[in-house]
């Protein structure tokens, strides 16, 4: 997949979003749908691959599906569209699971050119069920390539899109495993060390042990060699203490931030909007950039996080990032989970609480 067609997609359709952010659903098709399907995933609207306004049979009455796009004569992809004047909501994801079983039909997307949500049948015996496998938003795409070249023509046509699907679900088994057992495995790492070299370093692998495994789940999310970044969400954590609470306006991501008996709350209408937020806050209030010095802050083996330049240790310039505080950079080239678990290393390093609602 073009990277730079991703990328060069993203930026104009933010132009239009921002310029006209209350399209109805015909102008969300023309002028963001439809160039999604057709630029970005590849597929030919002046062929017999894709068929508008597809029937499906819900009992006794029809109902149709946006788009269907087909590979060996059935369709493969059910496409809903709505309007940038519309936000996605469970009952639009019900309708397109619903179409999904009744025509047994392997991928689904549901966007309103702002939001892009990708949903995968199981065929678990003969009941099938849709399971609401991804999202991202408009200016993560680039973040989220797994997605982009699974429902690509290529992959569909090929049957690559299914193994795309299987190191995803095994990708995202693991970092949920990975997250719940997180204590556990860390102590297992730790008995395991001292068992082979001696108490004396029992202290300090009790401490690395548990960032071994946060390295593990970073590792995890941040491959995006194979196309295989997960994006699925996962629980979010509250603080403890809330008896003062501040908010700014509200936004589809909210953030709070516990410290000191008192929640500041923070929100935005994109995940990076809302990341940044949060990241200024720590800078300005918390000496986040004191607690993470020296930097760059590297979490992982290879990408920065937050550095005093846009670029990664290796040299190469970070891919998608947001200026923070006084002159530092935010790598924001993240999925939603990675933005996350970043967030609550910054605020571990604050000593603060952090919490998630809305639509993370």
């Amino acid at each position: 997949m073009d990277e730079e067609t991703v990328s060069d997609y993203v930026e104009r359709s933010r132009s239009l979003v921002e310029s006209s952010p209350q399209m109805d659903e015909q102008n969300t098709r023309a002028r963001l749908i439809d160039p999604f399907i057709r630029d970005v995933l590849g597929w030919d609207f002046y062929s017999t691959g894709i068929e508008m306004e597809y029937s499906v049979q819900m009992g006794s009455s029809k109902k149709k599906v946006d788009y269907a796009l087909f590979a060996d004569g059935s369709p493969a992809v059910f496409v809903e569209a709505k309007g940038c004047d519309t936000t996605i909501s469970d009952t639009h994801a019900d309708q397109l699971r619903s179409y999904m079983r009744q025509e047994w039909v392997d991928w689904g997307l549901l966007t309103n050119g702002k939001s892009f949500v990708v949903f995968r049948l199981r065929k678990d015996g003969g009941h099938p069920d849709v399971e609401r496998l991804g999202e991202a938003e408009l200016a993560d795409l680039t973040a989220n390539d797994w997605m982009l070249a699974a429902l690509s023509e290529e992959s569909i046509q090929s049957g690559t899109s299914t193994e795309i699907y299987q190191r995803v679900e095994r990708r995202q088994n693991a970092i949920a495993a990975l997250s719940e057992q997180k204590d556990e495995i860390a102590e297992s790492i730790r008995e395991t060390v001292v068992d082979q070299v001696g108490e004396v370093v029992s202290q300090p692998a009790e401490s690395l042990s548990k960032t071994l495994v946060d390295d593990l789940i970073a590792e995890l999310e941040r491959d995006r060699e194979d196309g295989t970044r997960p994006t699925t969400q996962t629980g979010a954590e509250s603080p403890n203490s809330s008896s003062t609470t501040e908010s700014d306006s509200a936004g589809k991501y909210g953030i709070q931030i516990g410290a000191s008996g008192k929640t500041t709350g923070f929100s935005g209408d994109t995940q990076t909007e809302a990341m940044a937020a949060v990241v200024n806050f720590l800078i300005s209030d918390h000496d986040l950039i004191d607690e993470l010095s020296p930097l760059p802050f590297v979490p992982g083996e290879k990408n920065a996080m937050l550095h005093d330049q846009p670029v990664n240790p290796t040299g190469e310039e970070m891919r998608f990032y947001e200026e923070v505080g006084d002159g530092y950079y935010l790598n924001a080239n993240l999925s939603k989970d990675a933005k996350k678990r970043q967030l609550r290393r910054f605020a571990d390093a604050c000593g603060v609480e952090i919490s998630f609602d809305g639509e993370w």
